[in-house]
């Protein structure tokens, strides 16, 4: 037995084991850190273990059967001992296993003080878990009841979007799905939200019955459900019932301790109700629809004096109609439109001073009647201070950023808020008027068609991209586009620039003369486009002066609108921006 030892110590097998050992070990201190990073299947790791103490055997048999001369590999018993040369392979082996070792402690040293920090620092933030509240279903007799159903949709949508542990889809692109009856899987992959809170009311005179359920994503299963009959004078009740029930049903699957809060700006039932119809129609916005939202508004006011919310939500309704968004023509009345708008804001502030829509409806207030942008900054940063999720803000303080002309930041925000919102048209259109305004025409163009995807039927987005392609010199790309446009005074402004490109002067000077026979004061900045567009900067200064006396919200845009980068070159121009409180 003993000379049996002394031959594995001659034939240094033992070594060749520790030597194999040492080696197989690093080999997997290698798969352990790389098959991870590689994304090779567990299964991998282990079969590169089995593998390693399989072939261990194999290894000390060939150790013991074969020996290393100079001539190469050969059968020990055809070796002659006199000129064995395992001492020196003894050596090499020595040095072969601290080497060995050296590289393996060397790769722990790097792991562990390297590697898993870096891992640390770049592994992503685990993602909150998320929820789409799709619209309600307005089961009642009477269809007029839907605005409702929506707004008992928004209402939960807000309540739950003020859990900061919880991502919620925004509103826009949630209500997308209204009435589409699409699988929730394509839902939830469209939203890349895990969640959906669905549900229907049904309304019969003074009872309600609102049924609400919590569904998985991924595979369908329903989480949570309950049905509520109720009477419709307990509505506040209702909402904060079903609030907490399916934030209660979140904890248990999804959260830590976490409670929603109600806020609810009022006690009044009807007022409320007339709330949700201003909110319903100032969504759906149309010439029509904003007479209605103003006079909703306006009817809850009466019953609630002090429902800020209502005043916010007037503020945000008469800006559209003095702006002109719908096509609107106030001829002119700006000033003393948006000191109506101003009043209303101020109201909601006075009533609620912490309040993101209070704060939203000032922000847009001294933008609009003062071009005050420090003061609409303010406003806009400390709402996002209490919301930041809040899509609506992230729109107004991008557009901030735009006119300062910090396009990065600015692209940044509005594409934060185009995740939280991937369905709304108003975020992206607000990131390709980034793009537009930064001179990246591609990426402004690609864009607004993104966004025209998502509702052909929108307003203001063939004018976008028409005008792109005209800073591009497409002009028969601009002409398709500027076709389409549904907004007559926006449709022929572009139309008119087409004109001048295409040579025919006369053409372009009637329809010029008659654009501004038409709406004269009330398209003060759009008539000084049109003479930037065409080099003529006195009449451009003419209109812009004009612009400013009136206070045509489009002034604003001026800034930073690339049909004025000559005109920002010349003295004249440091008056007009007099105009604004930079």
């Amino acid at each position: 037995m003993r000379q049996f030892f002394q031959e594995i110590k001659r034939r240094n097998v033992a070594k060749v084991g520790i030597v194999y050992l040492v080696a197989g070990w690093l080999t997997m201190q290698v798969a352990d850190i790389m098959f991870p990073a590689l994304q090779l299947p567990d299964w991998m790791i282990t079969a590169v273990a089995a593998l390693i103490i399989i072939g261990l055997p194999f290894a000390l048999i060939f150790a013991w059967a074969f020996e290393m001369t100079p001539e190469g590999l050969k059968l020990e018993k055809h070796v002659d001992r006199s000129q064995s040369i395992t001492p020196q392979t003894g050596q090499k082996l020595n040095r072969m296993a601290i080497l060995i070792l050296i590289g393996a402690v060397g790769l722990l040293l790097v792991d562990k003080f390297f590697l898993q920090n870096r891992a640390e620092q770049l592994a992503p933030v685990a993602a909150r878990p998320s929820i789409a509240v799709l619209p309600f279903v307005n089961m009642s007799d009477d269809q007029a009841n839907e605005y409702f159903s929506d707004g008992l949709s928004e209402e939960l949508l807000n309540l739950l979007a003020k859990i900061p542990q919880l991502h919620v889809a925004g509103r826009t692109s949630s209500f997308k799905f209204k009435g589409t009856n699409e699988d929730l899987r394509i839902i939830g992959e469209q939203l890349n939200v895990d969640n959906v809170l669905e549900g229907s009311v049904r309304k019969s005179g003074p009872k309600l019955r609102i049924t609400a359920q919590l569904i998985d994503t991924d595979n369908g299963y329903h989480l949570w459900s309950e049905t509520y009959d109720r009477d419709l004078t307990d509505i506040f009740e209702i909402q904060d019932e079903i609030a907490n029930n399916v934030v209660a049903a979140l904890r248990v699957h999804l959260l830590g301790e976490q409670a929603a809060t109600s806020a609810k700006g009022t006690a009044s039932t009807e007022a409320y109700n007339l709330f949700l119809q201003g909110n319903y129609f100032l969504a759906h916005s149309s010439a029509e629809n904003l007479k209605r939202s103003v006079d909703a508004y306006e009817r809850a006011i009466a019953l609630d004096p002090n429902f800020a919310r209502a005043y916010a939500g007037l503020s945000f309704a008469v800006s559209q109609q003095v702006g002109g968004w719908t096509g609107l023509s106030i001829d002119g009345g700006f000033v003393e439109g948006y000191e109506r708008v101003r009043g209303h804001a101020e109201k909601a502030y006075e009533l609620a001073p912490d309040s993101p829509d209070a704060l939203l409806a000032m922000s847009n207030a001294v933008l609009n009647a003062d071009w005050d942008f420090a003061a609409n900054a303010r406003y806009n940063e400390r709402a996002l201070g209490i919301e930041p999720a809040n899509t609506a803000l992230l729109e107004a303080r991008g557009f901030d950023l735009l006119v300062l002309g910090r396009f990065e930041e600015a692209e940044a925000l509005l594409t934060k808020a185009t995740e939280i919102d991937p369905l709304s048209v108003t975020t992206h259109r607000a990131l390709g008027d980034v793009q537009l305004a930064a001179g990246r025409f591609d990426d402004a163009i690609a864009t607004y068609e993104h966004a025209l995807r998502l509702s052909p039927e929108s307003a203001r987005l063939h004018e976008r991209i028409a005008r792109a392609y005209l800073f591009k010199g497409d002009v028969d790309a601009a002409t398709k586009h500027a076709a389409e446009e549904p907004v007559a005074w926006v449709r022929e402004l572009v139309e008119i620039m087409i004109l001048r490109r295409r040579g025919d002067s006369d053409a372009w000077s009637r329809a010029v003369a008659d654009y501004e026979a038409r709406y004269g004061h009330a398209n003060a900045y759009q008539l000084a486009e049109i003479y930037a567009d065409a080099g003529d900067l006195d009449a451009t200064f003419e209109w812009l002066s004009i612009t400013a006396a009136v206070r045509d919200p489009g002034g604003i845009w001026g800034l930073r609108s690339p049909y004025f980068d000559a005109a920002r070159q010349d003295p004249r121009w440091s008056e007009f921006r007099s105009a604004f409180k930079l």
